[in-house]
């Protein structure tokens, strides 16, 4: 199950992602979009499984608003496993982390220039394309993610919709461009 999503600001998104950081102690939530900031809470670690679309659980979030590769997240939630069946519980939890700790999945075979199909395609996708390729997600507007790609040394970057917040599977009834 996705995520609610919460309303879009006027430079707010409408999408959700997970975290698959596996590192001790997990991402740190801020009280605004800077390393700076105090830290108000944390997403625990993503979690070894067999079964995922991404070899790994971790916890899922709606995205609300980006500022300057900051994303602020709320309706957070951790899924666990028990005898077959998947349980969804809440994290009191909101705030900013950083794009390179989100992920989520692509429902589309086109990146553009700008937040807009009719902009120049800068990037066609395979059949399937790994969020771990990704150098980060730096941008988010409405139901469209800026993501860079490429190496730290060549930066590029692009903008994608059909954005699926299901780690499991695909996301019914979302889209993106062909």
């Amino acid at each position: 199950m996705m995520p609610a999503f919460a309303a879009a600001a006027s430079n707010g998104c409408t999408i959700g992602g997970w975290s698959i950081v596996t590192e001790a102690g997990g991402v740190p939530v801020r009280a605004g979009p800077s390393p700076g900031a105090p830290i108000v809470g944390r997403l625990p670690p993503a979690v070894d499984y067999e079964g995922g679309l991404f070899s790994g659980r971790g916890p899922e979030f709606s995205i609300v608003e980006a500022d300057g590769g900051w994303f602020r997240i709320a309706n957070v939630y951790v899924q666990t496993v028990k005898e077959d069946d998947v349980e969804e519980v809440p994290l009191d939890v909101t705030g900013w982390i950083p794009g390179r700790a989100i992920y989520f999945g692509l429902q589309t075979y086109k990146g553009f220039a700008k937040p807009d199909p009719a902009s120049e395609v800068v990037y066609r996708f395979g059949e399937l394309s790994h969020p771990r390729d990704w150098l980060a997600v730096t941008d988010c507007l409405g139901e469209w993610a800026q993501i860079a790609y490429g190496t730290p040394q060549d930066e590029k970057r692009m903008w994608v919709r059909g954005i699926c917040a299901a780690q499991e599977t695909s996301c019914d009834g979302v889209k993106g461009d062909n």
